[in-house]
């Protein structure tokens, strides 16, 4: 008997979701409605390019309507039905036979189909990715047994961004966001995540570097399809007669994934200055490549590298990977769901096209279960000189800033020195031809070339340093870090102001003189701007969750990023890197101490918690932004309070879209409508004290207008929840929060924070964010198949 056709039709979705679009604006401006079809059918998700009457190959991903493995088992286990993994396993093996089956015969062949199927899924989706021709993905799609086809489409790492701070060499422990974080007290009480079981899917990694070659156990290599998953070196690329770097400006030898993979499970055991501990240096660390040269990869390796992690055990999997759909039904977002289904904590990064404002986050950081995270920056100390310049009879000064140094260089040796000034324009190669920098200090403006490519130039053109000066009138010092690497040297920043001045009189025989070093200490928690922002498309729903430092980030490299000569030789196998990427390896980290300190706890429960214990950013942004806040790696651990709501997302199972019961700290009260008169939704929280005494909390809701959410006072909106609550030791209670707003109420986003402050203890405090938008237009019920509506952010 077939169990999990029980399970089949529960939950279907039958209400659309509204569509909005939001116009790029240095003032934020309310989202409009808009109406944007996915495409004839729900079930069929192409790229707009792929031709349906061609008879040329393509390469789609099609998935069945059975349930996969694991998840079959998750949900039968929640509806409480009675179903065995043998029979879950069988019910899975029929479906691909069928497929083969009905592919052969859509082909019209006689030999076996299995030659068209590039990749099989059975544990946490259940399909295929097939190659076959375009005139036949209509007809594949409407025979039995196939649930929905989508493209398998390119999928890229999440590129890190230029980045805006320095700090001197680090020691071991002194990582800057482990301190900033506190996961250095929790490394001394014997949390390191030890017998925690960490799965990174990447670009694969450098199980060679010294700082991870104990830790890493093994993965695989869905790039090469074999169990190497070493990352594309320096020698891949000169072996391979395909340009060093693409179009995008990424080389064919990759980094990303050990990266990561220092941020994770960096032990330290390098002998360099600048060796790194990660968050969890004692997990059991995986590599799962699926992005290959120029970090790219497709949609089907990724499927399977997430199936593989499952099968293999892993307790936690980081992605700092996807594309720029804000798609929480895309394939990668229905295997992170079912993954997470399965029981693993499932981290993926946002995004990192932030500054094109809300409804940025990209898939799989859509989806619903996984934990979604943003990027902050931590506190600094930045170095900085006085200067004095002699040009000609006129002598000016200026503040400089450092924004790269040189591994092998010390910056206390420019203190007191005086060196010729060369102008060398905007810095390219050709420049740098036409004027002689060698020992000098090459003088520049900000523009057309990347900081990191001016440095670069100066450095191949002998310089000593490099001043790099604003041309943005106004805006102080340029805000970047180019990063420090044997190949940079010694970079500063000055204002436009400045630097204008100074190149007004620069000619021959110029000299810059440094004045004693110094430090500024820069603000922390700033949320960075490149950092991807909800809502999610379809739901309305808070993503990001939470934000961990994702700037600036200091972490393993292969040996080869130090330049070619360095092949082998780890001492500067080190980078500063910038983006969400680097975020999300931090929650991974901490999602594998958390389980270390309570193994019985849930994916649902980490993210929960992780939500709860957030604290607070400096500034103020609006809950699509950065969720509950950012991560509190200790409160999340020794807290003995949960409060968690019960929301639904969408997903997909039997009947393509339905809703997914999502177990957050969050409150996502979606789309409501005053079409029909006055808004009163309701939310229920559980709180729960794990602890041995009574619990008794202040209460208070207060809605944020920032970034593009509106005012919730003047519109009417209200949170209305008790004002205390007690939560007796060792039990649980459910206490409602309603949504209440007047039909007058304008349409667009509104959110805000409960906090739930301890009277005994004021400071134990727990955050919920909350979140709606409010629609003029009904909600319009309407049967699976038709087009949906989604919130469309345009640029």
């Amino acid at each position: 008997m077939k169990k999990a056709r029980a399970l089949s039709g529960r939950k279907t979705m039958y209400m659309s979701a509204l569509s909005l679009c939001m116009v790029a604006s240095s003032v934020p401006v309310a989202p409009q409605l808009a109406i944007a079809e996915r495409g004839e059918a729900q079930s069929l998700f192409l790229a707009d390019e792929i031709d349906l009457a061609s008879k040329e190959d393509v390469s789609v991903i099609v998935e069945f309507d059975e349930l996969p493995e694991q998840v079959a088992l998750a949900v039968s286990k929640e509806l409480e039905v009675d179903l065995t993994e043998e029979e879950a396993r069988e019910n899975v093996e029929e479906s691909h036979e069928q497929f083969k089956e009905t592919l052969a015969d859509v082909l019209d062949t006689s030999e076996n189909a299995s030659s068209y199927v590039e990749r099989e899924y059975t544990t946490i989706f259940n399909g295929v990715s097939v190659n076959l021709p375009a005139n036949k993905v209509e007809e594949l799609l409407e025979r039995e047994g196939v649930k929905a086809i989508y493209s398998n489409d390119v999928v890229e790492l999440i590129k890190p961004v230029e980045e805006k701070a320095i700090d001197e060499p680090v020691e071991a422990m002194m990582v800057d966001s482990i301190p900033f974080l506190g996961v250095h007290e929790l490394h001394e009480q014997g949390l390191t995540g030890a017998g925690v079981k960490v799965g990174v899917i990447d670009t694969g990694i450098d199980y060679e570097h010294p700082d991870l070659k104990a830790v890493y156990k093994g993965g695989y290599d869905f790039v090469d399809d074999d169990d190497d998953p070493m990352e594309a070196t320096y020698e891949d690329w000169q072996n391979s007669g395909m340009p060093e770097f693409n179009a995008n400006g990424n080389s064919y030898y990759t980094s990303h994934g050990t990266h990561v993979s220092g941020t994770v499970a960096g032990t330290a055991e390098n002998d360099s200055e600048y060796a790194v501990t990660g968050v969890a240096p004692e997990v059991d660390l995986y590599a799962y490549r699926v992005l290959g040269p120029y970090g790219s990869g497709t949609t089907a390796d990724v499927i399977a590298g997430i199936e593989q992690s499952v099968m293999d055990g892993m307790d936690v999997i980081n992605l700092s990977l996807g594309n720029n759909a804000n798609d929480p039904i895309a394939p990668t977002s229905i295997a992170t769901n079912n993954a997470t289904l399965a029981g693993v904590t499932v981290v993926t990064s946002a995004g990192n096209n932030g500054r094109n404002g809300l409804g940025t986050v990209g898939a799989p950081g859509a989806a619903a279960l996984p934990i979604s995270v943003g990027a902050s920056n931590v506190s600094l100390t930045i170095p900085e000189f006085s200067s004095t310049y002699q040009l000609g009879e006129e002598e000016l000064t200026g503040d400089l800033r450092v924004i790269a140094e040189s591994f092998t260089g010390n910056l206390e040796d420019f203190s007191n020195q005086t060196l010729e000034l060369v102008d060398a324009g905007l810095g390219t190669v050709a420049e740098f031809e036409q004027v002689d920098v060698s020992g000098k200090v090459a003088f520049v403006i900000r523009g057309e070339l990347a900081f990191v490519d001016k440095i670069a130039n100066a450095k191949a053109a002998g310089a000593e340093a490099i001043i790099i000066y604003n041309n943005l009138p106004g805006d102080g010092h340029n805000p970047i870090y180019a990063g420090a690497g044997h190949n940079y040297v010694p970079s500063f920043s000055l204002t436009y102001e400045d630097g204008e001045a100074i190149a007004s009189l620069l000619e021959d025989g110029a000299t810059v003189t440094f004045g004693e070093m110094s430090g500024s200490v820069t603000t922390g928690d700033l949320l960075a701007d490149f950092s991807s922002r909800g809502p999610v498309n379809y739901t309305a729903a808070i993503k990001p969750e939470v934000v961990a430092p994702g700037v600036d980030v200091h972490s393993t490299v292969p040996s080869y990023m130090a330049g070619p000569e360095f092949t082998g030789d780890y001492e500067f196998a080190y980078r500063r890197s910038s983006g969400t990427s680097m975020a999300s390896p931090h929650v991974a980290g901490v999602a594998a101490l958390m389980i270390q300190a309570n193994p019985e706890q849930t994916p649902a429960d980490i993210k929960t918690k992780l939500m709860n214990t957030a604290v607070p950013m400096t500034e103020e942004y609006n809950v699509f932004e950065i969720g509950a806040g950012r991560i509190n790696p200790v409160a999340a651990i020794e807290s003995t309070v949960m409060i968690q709501a019960s929301i639904d997302s969408y997903h997909v199972e039997d009947d393509l879209l339905a809703l997914i019961q999502d177990k957050t700290g969050g409150l996502s009260f979606g789309f409501v409508s005053t079409d029909a008169g006055n808004i009163r939704e309701r939310h229920s929280l559980r709180l729960t004290n794990s602890g041995t005494e009574a619990k008794t909390f202040n209460v208070h809701a207060s809605f944020h207008t920032a970034n593009g959410t509106l005012p919730a006072g003047e519109n009417g909106l209200t949170l209305q929840t008790n004002s205390t609550i007690t939560v007796p030791a060792g039990e649980t209670v459910e206490n409602n929060a309603f949504l209440i707003a007047p039909k007058t109420a304008a349409e667009g986003l509104y959110g805000g924070y409960m906090t739930l402050t301890n009277v005994a203890d004021q400071s134990e405090v727990y955050r919920i964010p909350f979140g709606t938008y409010v629609s003029e237009e009904a909600l319009v019920a309407q049967p699976i198949g038709t087009p949906v509506y989604a919130f469309d952010f345009a640029s």
